[in-house]
Formats: structure tokens, C-alpha cells, sequence
């Protein structure tokens, strides 16, 4: 079996300590019906332009609005559902 890498310093033993210790029983109860589980993360979205590739003969400026204007989303999602 191909063990997945992981990145950074990840303590590998730590993290299966806390799947086995931590996670895993509440991912029982929850398929068991006796609590909800949710993941959840955020998103930024930012009011600019970003050009992450542009060839042309000429140089072209592109408009777009200045300042650090952004909407921030929070989801969740039932991970059981």
C-alpha cells in the first residue's frame, strides 16, 4: 500500500493520534445521528483584476478598481450529509 506524503513538518504519528483520538469518534456520532459535523472554511474575494498570464506586441494597461475592497465568505459543509 502507497503511504500519502505529507507536507511541510507534519508530525505523521501526531495526526494519526488525532484522526484515531479525536476525529474518527466524532465522525461516528455523527453518522450515528448523535451529533452534526461540519467543515468549514473561508474564502476572500477581491475586487481587482488579475492577470496571471498576458502576451501582446503592445503594452496594455488593464482598469480595474483601486483600494482593498473584497467580499470574505465563510462555508460550512455537513460532512455526514
Amino acid at each position: 500500500m502507497k503511504t500519502a506524503q505529507i507536507p511541510a513538518k507534519a508530525d505523521v504519528e501526531l495526526q494519526a493520534e488525532f484522526l484515531k483520538e479525536e476525529l474518527q469518534p466524532r465522525i461516528d456520532e455523527a453518522k450515528a445521528g448523535v451529533r452534526q459535523l461540519f467543515f468549514v472554511d473561508a474564502s476572500h474575494f477581491v475586487l481587482t483584476a488579475f492577470l496571471g498570464y498576458l502576451w501582446s506586441f503592445a503594452r496594455i494597461f488593464v482598469k480595474s478598481p483601486s483600494g482593498r475592497q473584497r467580499y470574505n465568505v465563510l462555508g460550512a459543509f455537513n460532512a455526514i450529509m
